[in-house]
């Protein structure tokens, strides 16, 4: 399963820093129910996704990836 998140889904300001790279070491928090990274030495929200649906990885993993227009979520292992 793959999950397509727009740089258009974004909060401008959190749009603004992802465009221009500057947001490093993005990774699902389970707890928060959101995409995090780190900009300046702080941990900021990314997407949350509370409005769509609720991300747990006790049955399956993920792979994040990043590009201009996009964050790309791959979920791994869902039948094991």
């Amino acid at each position: 399963m793959t999950i397509h998140i727009s740089v258009y889904d974004l909060e401008s300001k959190v749009r603004k820093l992802y465009l221009e790279d500057k947001i490093q070491s993005l990774g699902i928090d389970y707890q928060p129910n959101s995409i995090t990274g780190w900009y300046d030495g702080n941990e900021i929200e990314v997407f949350n996704f509370n409005r769509v649906c609720r991300m747990d990885n006790r049955w399956s993993g993920y792979v994040l990836h990043k590009n201009k227009t996009e964050i790309i979520i791959e979920i791994t292992n869902l039948w094991k």
